[in-house]
C-alpha cells in the first residue's frame, strides 16, 4: 500500500513567467504500455521526461534489484548494472523523488504566486524541483511535504535556480495540526 505526501508548493515571481511555467508543466503523466493519460496540471515529465528506454523497460518490472540501484545512485554511489535502464518506478523516484507523477493537483492563482497542492508517493519531489528550478531561476520555489505514517516532513526552498534550504525531519505536533492530522492518531 502506497503511503501518500501531502505536498504543498508556491511558486513566485513575475506573472507573465508564472503563467509560463504553469503552461509548461502541463501535459499526460507517463503510461507504461497502457494507453494514454489524460493531460494533468501538474506532470512531473514535462520537465524531467521520462527516457524511451525506461517508458519501453515498464514501470516496477525490476523488483528489488532496481530499487537497490535506485538507492545507490539516490545517496551517490555508483549503478552496479547502468547498462540496464532503471524500471520506471526506480527512475522516477531517482529523478522526481517520487516514484509515481504528481496527483489531486490543485492550483490557486494570486497576483505574484501560484500555490499548488498535489499529492505524491512515499516521498517529496525534491530532485524534479531541483531540475524544474534550475530550469526557471527567476521563479522562487517553495515546497512543504508531509505524510505522518512515515514521519516524513520536508521544507525546501530554492531560489535564483540553486536549494536555498532543504529541512528534512518528522513532523512535529504543531506540523501535524498545521495539515489536519490529529497528533495523538500519528
Amino acid at each position: 500500500m502506497t503511503n501518500w505526501c501531502q505536498n504543498r508548493l508556491e511558486v513566485s515571481g513575475a506573472d507573465d513567467l508564472l503563467a509560463a511555467w504553469r503552461a509548461a508543466q502541463q501535459g499526460p503523466t507517463p503510461v507504461y504500455g497502457r494507453g494514454r493519460a489524460p493531460t494533468q496540471a501538474l506532470t512531473f515529465s514535462a520537465q524531467v521526461p521520462v527516457p524511451a528506454a525506461v517508458l519501453a523497460r515498464g514501470y516496477g518490472v525490476g523488483g528489488l534489484h532496481d530499487l537497490q540501484r535506485a538507492v545507490a545512485i539516490t545517496a551517490g554511489g555508483e549503478d552496479p548494472t547502468p547498462d540496464v535502464p532503471l524500471d520506471g518506478a526506480s527512475w522516477q523516484a531517482v529523478h522526481w523523488g517520487s516514484s509515481r507523477d504528481a496527483a489531486e493537483v490543485t492550483v490557486i492563482v494570486t497576483p505574484g504566486r501560484l500555490t499548488l497542492d498535489f499529492v505524491t508517493a512515499w516521498a517529496a519531489p525534491v530532485p524534479w524541483l531541483e531540475a524544474t528550478a534550475a530550469r526557471w531561476p527567476a521563479l522562487r520555489f517553495e515546497l512543504w511535504t508531509i505524510e505522518p505514517g512515515n514521519e516524513v516532513y520536508v521544507h525546501a526552498r530554492l531560489e535564483a535556480g540553486r536549494t536555498t534550504l532543504l529541512e528534512e525531519r518528522a513532523p512535529t505536533p504543531e506540523d501535524l495540526l498545521a495539515w489536519g492530522y490529529d497528533p495523538d492518531d500519528a
